[in-house]
């Protein structure tokens, strides 16, 4: 007896991807990592990391660095695994590839007489490969091509097709995002049964709130087939305190989601670790909740730091240590139209302040006096560099500089015995 196409893609693509209800493509419609999972699946507007990819490949033009996610989700008894590179260039835009890694085993089927027929193993396989380009200023274009492969029990298939993304920028805060996936295909076929990736639009839209430290993300999501319904995503992400942690929360129709960052930020290079949590009160809470770990690298690229030297001075007239000298270190996509150096106290607060026109000097020297000539106090002080390029882009770096520890001048004293 022949293993029946129908029960086995039912029984295969339900409960892996429930809010989907067994639509063609679910995999490609439900978020690989858990930062996009944590703020609700709402990235297509926001798309400023490697996964840009998989939501809106033209928010790829975002990203200043090299960029490396990976990601692992147990998915009711199956594996779900990401693992992705985008590359930004100065002149060739930006290069990006995602390989999503789905598997199921042990899954029960039914011949056509409804009968237990054994159990089966599926797998499904994508491969997507990004660029990205900024012609102008306010816009953002890219596009994916899309392999994936597909079995189910002995039958296999593989298809292709691709995708559409252009990402707005009206406002330094505020961006906007749309996508058409799935132009062309893919379109799978298992023993004379094809599965037709339906076309589906993303809109969505990002807003950044105090400094940077908040930002609301709304997606929208339909794809041609009359019975499926729109579904909205909203999410937020929030930097409570240090720039080392972060909250994040969201929903859709189905799934009620939170998470949480750590990172931390070197010279050359930063990484973190993410985590989230699904519940699923579309079923009352029946299905059981679910959690997802990512990991991240961002090195090379387009970035800036400041070194000092020493790390420890004394301005004091008379010593020879009474100056430090800053180094700074760019590496920028165009040409630098401004920039701004800040040195600020334990405090945050801006005691010395330089700035200019065009390419900075590659070495400062600073004398322990703030902008008004007094010497500062005491202590651990900071640095906050701010490079502007020609179309309006930012690269910024915070980190600390130097101590300031005052000492009296150099010299000897004599003591005299007393009899």
């Amino acid at each position: 007896m022949k293993i029946s196409k129908f029960f086995i893609i039912i029984i295969t693509i339900a409960p892996a991807f429930g809010q989907d209800g067994g639509v063609p493509g679910a995999l490609l419609n439900y978020g690989m990592t858990p930062r996009s999972i944590a703020i609700g699946k709402a990235f297509t507007g926001l798309a400023d990391d490697q996964e840009a990819v998989y939501y809106n490949p033209a928010g790829l033009t975002q990203l200043l660095e090299h960029n490396i996610k990976s990601s692992y989700l147990s998915l009711y008894g199956a594996q779900l695994g990401y693992l992705g590179y985008a590359l930004p260039t100065r002149r060739f835009g930006t290069f990006g590839v995602g390989v999503i890694y789905y598997a199921a085993d042990d899954i029960d089927s039914r011949d056509e007489m409804n009968n237990p027929y054994g159990s089966y193993r599926f797998t499904q396989n994508c491969v997507i490969i990004s660029y990205a380009y900024q012609p102008v200023i306010p816009l953002g274009i890219g596009t994916n091509l899309k392999v994936i492969t597909s079995k189910v029990a002995q039958y296999g298939a593989i298809g292709m097709g691709g995708d559409l993304g252009i990402f707005l920028f009206p406002r330094r805060n505020f961006r906007i995002g749309l996508t058409c996936q799935n132009i062309l295909g893919p379109k799978l076929t298992h023993y004379q049964r094809t599965e037709d990736f339906p076309l589906t639009f993303r809109f969505g839209g990002s807003l950044k709130l105090y400094q940077g430290r908040a930002t609301i993300v709304l997606d929208v999501v339909k794809n041609i087939l009359s019975y499926t319904r729109v579904e909205p995503h909203v999410g937020v992400e929030f930097i409570p305190l240090s720039s080392n942690f972060i909250l994040r929360g969201g929903i859709d129709r189905n799934f009620l989601n939170a998470g949480m960052g750590l990172r931390n930020e070197w010279r050359r290079f930063s990484a973190g670790l993410d985590y989230s949590i699904e519940l699923h009160y579309a079923s009352s809470y029946l299905l059981p909740y679910r959690h997802k770990i990512g990991l991240y690298i961002n090195f090379g690229g387009f970035r800036t730091w400041v070194e000092a030297t020493p790390k420890q001075f004394s301005p004091t007239p008379g010593r020879k240590e009474n100056v430090a000298w800053l180094d700074l270190h760019y590496t920028t996509k165009r040409k630098i139209k401004r920039w701004q150096l800040l040195i600020k106290n334990g405090y945050g607060e801006i005691v010395r302040t330089y700035s200019g026109w065009d390419d900075p000097p590659l070495r400062l020297s600073w004398d322990g006096l703030d902008d008004v000539g007094r010497v500062v106090a005491d202590g651990k002080y900071f640095y906050e560099l701010l490079l502007i390029d020609e179309r309006g882009e930012t690269l910024k770096h915070a980190d600390f500089l130097v101590r300031v520890a005052t000492l009296g001048p150099a010299g000897e004293i004599e003591f005299v015995p007393q009899e």
